[in-house]
C-alpha cells in the first residue's frame, strides 16, 4: 500500500475478530478518502515457549511486522500486513497453527543436522527490549570445493539424498562442509525452495559426487582450539553430519508440510511461485522430448522406475490403493511399449512436496490424451480418486464425445458422473490383454 501505515488513516473500522490457539485475530478497514481503502490483518499472540521457535518468529518468516500500538487488538500490540477485504481470519488461524507446529517439527530434526534457524523476534514481544540479531548460520568464505587442501572424511545417504563429509582449508580459513546430492534430479519447485530456504547453496562440479551438482553448506573450524584434545567445533560437526540419515529428509518433509497449510490461506513460508506457475514450471524443466526417447535411468525409490515428466502424457492412471498392482502392471506394459504413462509411482521425486489437488488437476484434466479409471467400490469411496475422476470428466466434456476417459471395471460399481453410454472393459479381460488394446488404440490415434 505505498508505505502508509496500517494502524493510522482518515478513518479506521473493525470488520471481523477472531481467536484460536492462543492468538487473537482481527481485519481493519482502513479508509484514506472514499474509493482509497485497504485491509489490514492484525495478530496478537498470546502465549509463549521456553525454547525453540516462536510464534512471534513465525509471523515474522510470513510477513508480519510488529506493532507496539495497535489499536485493534486487546493487547494493543500487534504483527501485521496487508490483507484484502475477504480474508478469513478463522481459517488463517487453524491454518497457522498447524503450519507452525509442523515447522517447530522440523526445527528439531534440523537443529539435530547443524541448521539454526533465524529467530528474528523471540520474545521481546513478550517482554520489550531492543530487535535482538537474527540466530542463524554462519560459515566460511569461499565455493566450499577449492582450497589448498580438501579432505574427504566421512558419506552417508538416506532414500532421497546423498551426503558428503568434507574438511577444507582454502588458505585463509578452515571449516566443514556438507554437501547435498538428490537422488533424483531435477527436484521439485517446492524442495528447491526449501534447499534455498536453509541457505543451502548449489556447486556445479563437486569432485565428491563424480564433478555432477551438489547443495552444500560450510561450519566454521575452531582454530583457537585446535591443540586441544577435545575441539568444540569438530565434535559439533560431526554429531551434525551423522544426524543428516535419519533426520534432514524428515525435517524436508515437515517444512513442506509447513508450507502448504499455510497456503491454504494465500500465504508463504518457501520463496516459491503459485502452486499453478510451480506444476507448469517443474513440468517444463523435466520435459521428455519425444515418446521415443526415455529419461536417463535413476535409482528407483519403489519397483516403479522413476522417470522425467513428459510434456503430455499417452496414458493417465487412476485407481485406489487396492488396485495398485494392476495399476504397475498396466504402466509397465504400456511404458514398455514406448508409450508415456501417468502413474504416481513413476515420479517420487517430482511429486514431493507438490500440493497433489493441484498437481493431479492438471494431468487428469490438461496433460494426457487418454485417462484409464480403475472403477470399483475403493475408488468410488476414495477422497483423492473423486479428485482426479471429477477432473477427467471435466476433461471429457471439454473433449465433446470424443474418447477420453478408459473405464476398467473392478466391481459392479457404477462411478458417479461416468456417462452409462461409454464403453468399458472387465478387469476378467485380463491386464496383459487389456494393455495390448490400449497400445492398439494409441498406435492409430
Amino acid at each position: 500500500m505505498n508505505g502508509r501505515d496500517l494502524h493510522t488513516a482518515l478513518k479506521s473500522t473493525v470488520i471481523r475478530k477472531a481467536q484460536h490457539g492462543g492468538m487473537e485475530a482481527v481485519l481493519a478497514q482502513l479508509q484514506w478518502g472514499k474509493d482509497d481503502k485497504g485491509y489490514g490483518v492484525h495478530i496478537a499472540p498470546n502465549s509463549f515457549s521456553l525454547s525453540g521457535l516462536q510464534t512471534t518468529d513465525y509471523l515474522a518468516y510470513l510477513g508480519f511486522s510488529p506493532n507496539g500500538q495497535c489499536p485493534f487488538t486487546n493487547a494493543h500490540r500487534c504483527y501485521c500486513r496487508w490483507a484484502t477485504e475477504e480474508f478469513d481470519l478463522d481459517a488463517f488461524l487453524q491454518a497457522f497453527n498447524k503450519s507452525f507446529a509442523r515447522m517447530t517439527s522440523a526445527q528439531q530434526s534440523l537443529e539435530a543436522c547443524g541448521f539454526l534457524l533465524p529467530q528474528p523476534e523471540g520474545w521481546r514481544y513478550y517482554f520489550g527490549g531492543s530487535k535482538r540479531p537474527g540466530r542463524g548460520q554462519t560459515g566460511i568464505g569461499g565455493d566450499g570445493h577449492t582450497g589448498v587442501k580438501v579432505d574427504s572424511m566421512k558419506s552417508s545417504e538416506d532414500e532421497r539424498f546423498k551426503f558428503r563429509f568434507t574438511f577444507i582449508n582454502t588458505g585463509r580459513e578452515k571449516g566443514f562442509v556438507t554437501h547435498y546430492r538428490p537422488k533424483h534430479l531435477p527436484v521439485s519447485s517446492e524442495v528447491e525452495g526449501v534447499l534455498q530456504f536453509l541457505g543451502l547453496e548449489r556447486f556445479s562440479d563437486c569432485p565428491e559426487f563424480d564433478f555432477e551438482e551438489c547443495y552444500f553448506r560450510t561450519q566454521p573450524f575452531d582454530e583457537k582450539a585446535e591443540d586441544r584434545v577435545w575441539n568444540p567445533s569438530v565434535e559439533y560437526a560431526h554429531r551434525a553430519f551423522d544426524a543428516h540419515a535419519t533426520k534432514f529428509s524428515a525435517a524436508i518433509e515437515s517444512m513442506l508440510a509447513a508450507n502448504e497449510a499455510i497456503e491454504t490461506v494465500g500465504l508463504e513460508l518457501l520463496p516459491l511461485a503459485g502452486p499453478r506457475e510451480r506444476i507448469r514450471s517443474d513440468i517444463a524443466k523435466n520435459i521428455v522430448k519425444s515418446r521415443g526417447e526415455p529419461s536417463k535411468p535413476v535409482t528407483p525409490t519403489s519397483k516403479a522406475q522413476a522417470t522425467a515428466i513428459p510434456e503430455r502424457f499417452d496414458v493417465a492412471i487412476s485407481f485406489s490403493g487396492a488396485q495398485r498392482s494392476l495399476a504397475l502392471e498396466l504402466a509397465e506394459i504400456l511404458r514398455g511399449a514406448g508409450h508415456s504413462v501417468f502413474y504416481d509411482d513413476f515420479f517420487p521425486e517430482q511429486l514431493w512436496g507438490k500440493n497433489l489437488a493441484n498437481f493431479f488437476d492438471e494431468i487428469f484434466r490438461k496433460r494426457a490424451r487418454y485417462c484409464v479409471i480403475f472403477v470399483s467400490k475403493d475408488y468410488q469411496n476414495g477422497k483423492w480418486t473423486i479428485h482426479e475422476a471429477r477432473s477427467a470428466q471435466a476433461r471429457a466434456l471439454e473433449e465433446k464425445g470424443a474418447e477420453y476417459i478408459l473405464p476398467i471395471k473392478v466391481d459392479g460399481t457404477e462411478l458417479e458422473g461416468l456417462l452409462p453410454t461409454i464403453g468399458y472393459v472387465s478387469v476378467e479381460t485380463g491386464i496383459d490383454r487389456i494393455g495390448q488394446m490400449l497400445i492398439e488404440k494409441l498406435d492409430k490415434s
